[in-house]
C-alpha cells in the first residue's frame, strides 16, 4: 500500500491527513472451494493416502444494498445549492476496503488490476429517463428479478448461485442508463483506479444526511466521479453505483439501457452565478458591508430614527421594548434583555440567602424611562419552566431536597438527644438560689429518670426476667452490669471528618443544572428577541450576562424550594456546579447559508491579539441556519474557514489544477504553478450533450510530467493534485468589551 501524507496542506494545529491508494482485503467476496489432501511419506503403510476433503466457503460483503450508517458523507452536500462547477462530486465510506472488495466487470471481460467495482455516476437534468428532473429518483426490484434479466435492458451477468438465497426476495434500488450517456461519463478500465482512494485522518466538509461529520482518525474510502456539473444553473443527481458483472458500454454493441444498481444517492443544485461560495458567503462579514458585517449583538435603531437619546440608549445596550401585562392585567411598556448583551452586564445583586425565591424580585426599575426591566424575571419564569416540563429532573430534583430536610431533621434530633444525655442541673450559688429558669433546667428530665432508675437494682430484675438466650442454649441468663456506675453516657459513633461524598441524585440535578447554564433548551425568541438583531447573512457577537444565567437558574432549582430549610442543600448545588466546568462569557451567532452549507464549518476563536486560544464551551445549529457558539472570554479574533482538507477536489476558480509536491516530507506543499484543466480539450472532454469530463487517463500523465516525471502517478498522488485549498477569512475586533 502505498500512502502520501499530506501534514503540510493543512494547520499544523489540525489532524494531519494520508492519501492511500488503496485498502485491498485480506480476500475478496465470492463462492471458494477448499480442498484438504493429506498423505504420508511412507505409502506402502495402510492408510497412508487419505480422501480429500472439501469444503464450499462464501466470502460475503455488500452487493446489492449499503447499510445507510456505511455513507460517511458525502460533497456537495444533499439538497445543498452553490457554485459547483469547479468541483468533482464525492462520497466517502465507512468501510475503507469496501470498493476493493469485489471485482467490476465480470461480464466476460478481464478488469484491471486494484480497480474498484463502485463507481459516482453524476446524471443533470434530462438525461435518465426515469429521473428527468435530477432528484436522485431510482426503480426499486428484487434482487430475484435482476438477476433474472429484463429483455427490454441489459442487466449485470451474475451468477445466481454465488449470491445469498436470503438475499433474493429484498428489494434493491436500480436506475436504467442509456448506453450512449453511460458510455460518455464512465470511464475506461484502466482509468477507474484514479477515482478511488482511501484517506485517513482531517475531516469531511459535508457529512451525509443523519450524520454528524465528526471528525475522526479512521480510515474511509472515497470514491469521485469524473463529471464537473455544468457552467450553468442546474440540478444534479449522484449515484453510487455497482459495476460488477458489467462490460464496459464500448465493449459491447447494442442500444439497450444498462441496468445499474444504485447503492446510495443525493441531489444538489449547481448556481454558478449565485454568489453562494465560501469565498463571498465569508466574505460579507468583512467590514464595511453594512448589516452584513460582524458587529456587537444589539437592535441598534435606524439612521434618523429621531428616538430620544435615554432610548437609542437602551436599544444599544441591547435592550428591546416589550407589552408587559401586569397582575392587575393592565398593558404597560416594558424593556427586555436576554442573556446575549453588545456589553458586559453589571453584576445582578443578590438577595441574602444567595438565591432568587420567585420572579417577582427579579423585576427592575428603569429610571430613565420609569418602566420595568423583566429580562431577569423572565429568565426566572423560564428555568421553572423548563424544570417543570422535565420530569425526570423535577423528580430528582425534589427528591433530594426531600433526603436533605429527613437528613437535617435527623442530625437535629441527634443533636438534642445529645444535649439532654449530657445535661447536667447546675449548682447553687452563694447568692442564694438560682433563677426560676435555672430551677426548671435542674428538674430531671423523663430520660434521665428512666437512666437513674437503670443504675439501680432495677437493671438487674429485668435481665432476670427478660434475659437473651445464648449461643448454645436456650436458658435466660441475667446479663451482669456494673451495680452503680460512676458516670453513665451514651456515646455516639465516632463520624468523619471528611464530608459524604454527593448523592447521585446530587450530581445528576448538577449536570442538567450545568447544561442550562449553557442555554440548551431555552427558546431562541428569549435569546433574541428581535428578528432585527441577526438579519439573513450576519455575524454577531455578544457578552453573557452572568446575572440572567443566575436568573435562569434560580428558577429552575425553585422546585419544592424553602429557603431556610434546603440551603444545604443548595449550598452543595452551588459546589458541584463549580466543578462543571467554565460559565459561558460570550459568544456568536452565525445565520448564514454557510451553516447548512459547511456543516463542518471551522471557526477558530482566539484573544489576547489572536495568540491565546478560546475555549468553546458550546456549539450547536439552531434551526436550518444558525449556528451557537459559546466561549470562555470575549475573542478578539475570529477564523472562519472550510474543513481543511475537506475532501473538495477538482479545479480552482481560473480551471486550474494547483500542483503540490509529493518529495518526502513535503507532501502536498503547493510548489506555485498549475495545469490549466478547464480550457485544454485534450483534458476536459465536452460531450454532445453539453457534460464536462475529465480524461483520467491523460490528466495523471500531463500532472506527472510536472510533479513526478518518468514515472506515473498513483491514485493518492493524483488525489493529492486534486485536494482544493480550504478559503478561510480572518476577522479582528476591538472595542469589544464596552
Amino acid at each position: 500500500m502505498t500512502t502520501h501524507p499530506t501534514e503540510q496542506s493543512a494547520p499544523a494545529d489540525d489532524t494531519p491527513v494520508t492519501f492511500h491508494d488503496h485498502l485491498l482485503p485480506g480476500i475478496e467476496a465470492g463462492r471458494y472451494r477448499i480442498t484438504v489432501d493429506q498423505q504420508l511419506p511412507a505409502e506402502d503403510l495402510p492408510g497412508a493416502r487419505l480422501d480429500p476433503v472439501e469444503q464450499i466457503v462464501d466470502v460475503r460483503a455488500a452487493q446489492f444494498r449499503l447499510d445507510p450508517s456505511w455513507v460517511h458523507a458525502v460533497y456537495p452536500a444533499a439538497y445543498s445549492q452553490g457554485p459547483f462547477d469547479g468541483l468533482l462530486p464525492h462520497i466517502t465510506l465507512n468501510p475503507a476496503a469496501l470498493p476493493w472488495e469485489r471485482e467490476p466487470f465480470t461480464g466476460g471481460v478481464g478488469s484491471p488490476a486494484r480497480a474498484p467495482w463502485l463507481a459516482l455516476l453524476l446524471f443533470g437534468e434530462g438525461e435518465l429517463p426515469g429521473d428527468p428532473n435530477a432528484l436522485g429518483t431510482t426503480a426499486s426490484v428484487t434482487v430475484r428479478a435482476l438477476l433474472d434479466g429484463d429483455t427490454a435492458v441489459s442487466g449485470p451477468a451474475l451468477d445466481p448461485d454465488a449470491v445469498d438465497h436470503a438475499l433474493l426476495d429484498t428489494p434493491c434500488q436500480v436506475i436504467d442508463v442509456p448506453r450512449v450517456l453511460l458510455a460518455q461519463l464512465l470511464p475506461e478500465p484502466s482509468d477507474l483506479a484514479f477515482l478511488a482512494h482511501v484517506r485517513s485522518g482531517g475531516e469531511d466538509a459535508a457529512p451525509a444526511e443523519g450524520h454528524d461529520g465528526r471528525r475522526s482518525q479512521d480510515m474511509h474510502a472515497v470514491i469521485t466521479t469524473g463529471r464537473f456539473p455544468g457552467t450553468g444553473q442546474g440540478r444534479y443527481a449522484a449515484h453510487l453505483v455497482s459495476l460488477e458483472g458489467h462490460v464496459p458500454p464500448g465493449a459491447q454493441a447494442g442500444d439497450k439501457p444498462v441496468r445499474l444498481v444504485s447503492l446510495h444517492s443525493w441531489t444538489f443544485t449547481s448556481c454558478p452565478e449565485s454568489g453562494d461560495g465560501f469565498g463571498r458567503l465569508a466574505g460579507r462579514f468583512a467590514p464595511g458591508n453594512g448589516e452584513h458585517s460582524a458587529a456587537p449583538l444589539r437592535p441598534a435603531p435606524a439612521a434618523g430614527s429621531g428616538l430620544p437619546d435615554e432610548l437609542g440608549t437602551l436599544l444599544e445596550q441591547g435592550m428591546v421594548p416589550m407589552t408587559h401585562i401586569t397582575e392587575s392585567g393592565e398593558r404597560a411598556l416594558a424593556w427586555y434583555s436576554g442573556p446575549f448583551l453588545p456589553r458586559v452586564a453589571p453584576g445582578l445583586p443578590r438577595p441574602e440567602h444567595g438565591h432568587f425565591p420567585d420572579a417577582d424580585g427579579l423585576l427592575l426599575h428603569e429610571p430613565r424611562t420609569g418602566t420595568f426591566a423583566t429580562g431577569y424575571a423572565c429568565a426566572w419564569n423560564v428555568g421553572r419552566a423548563l424544570a417543570l416540563a422535565d420530569p425526570g429532573f423535577a423528580t430528582t430534583l425534589v427528591r433530594l431536597r426531600h433526603q436533605g430536610r429527613l437528613r437535617r431533621a435527623t442530625e437535629r434530633q441527634y443533636t438534642t438527644y445529645r444535649r439532654q444525655l449530657s445535661h447536667s442541673a447546675p449548682s447553687a450559688g452563694p447568692s442564694g438560689p438560682a433563677p426560676r429558669a435555672a430551677a426548671r433546667a435542674a428538674a430531671p428530665t423523663p430520660r434521665e429518670q428512666f437512666e437513674e432508675l437503670l443504675r439501680g437494682d432495677a437493671l438487674d430484675a429485668l435481665a432476670a426476667s427478660f434475659g437473651t438466650p445464648g449461643d448454645d442454649d436456650a436458658v435466660p441468663r441475667p446479663r451482669t452490669v456494673p451495680a452503680a456506675p460512676a458516670a453513665y453516657r451514651l456515646h455516639a459513633p465516632q463520624r468523619s471528618a471528611a464530608p459524604p461524598p454527593p448523592s447521585s441524585d446530587a450530581r445528576e440535578t448538577a449536570a442538567w443544572l450545568a447544561r442550562l447554564r449553557t442555554l440548551s433548551g431555552v427558546p431562541f425568541d428569549c435569546l433574541v428577541p428581535d428578528r432585527r438583531m441577526l438579519p439573513p447573512e450576519s455575524l454577531r457577537l455578544f457578552h453573557v450576562d452572568r446575572g440572567w444565567l443566575d436568573a435562569l437558574l434560580d428558577g429552575a432549582r425553585s422546585l419544592d424550594r424553602h429557603p431556610g430549610a434546603d440551603a444545604t442543600t443548595d449550598a452543595e448545588l452551588d459546589d458541584l456546579l463549580d466543578g462543571q466546568g467554565s460559565v459561558p462569557a460570550a459568544g456568536l451567532l452565525l445565520r448564514s447559508a454557510l451553516v447548512p452549507g459547511w456543516p463542518t464549518l471551522r471557526v477558530e476563536a482566539r484573544a489576547a491579539s489572536g495568540t491565546t486560544p478560546v475555549t468553546v464551551i458550546r456549539r450547536e445549529p439552531l434551526g436550518g441556519d444558525v449556528l451557537l457558539m459559546l466561549f470562555d472570554r470575549m475573542p478578539d479574533r475570529l477564523t472562519i474557514s472550510e474543513p481543511h482538507q475537506g475532501l473538495h477536489f477538482g479545479v480552482d476558480d481560473q480551471g486550474n489544477v494547483a500542483l503540490r509536491s509529493l518529495a518526502p516530507g513535503e507532501v502536498g506543499r503547493p510548489l506555485g504553478r498549475s495545469v490549466p484543466v478547464g480550457t485544454d480539450p485534450a483534458l476536459t472532454v465536452t460531450t454532445p450533450a453539453g457534460a464536462r469530463v475529465l480524461d483520467i487517463g491523460r490528466l495523471a500523465a500531463r500532472l506527472a510530467e510536472d510533479v513526478k516525471p518518468r514515472s506515473p502517478l498513483s491514485p493518492a498522488e493524483f488525489a493529492v493534485q486534486l485536494v482544493r485549498a480550504p478559503e478561510q477569512l480572518t476577522l479582528s475586533f476591538e472595542g469589544t468589551t464596552r
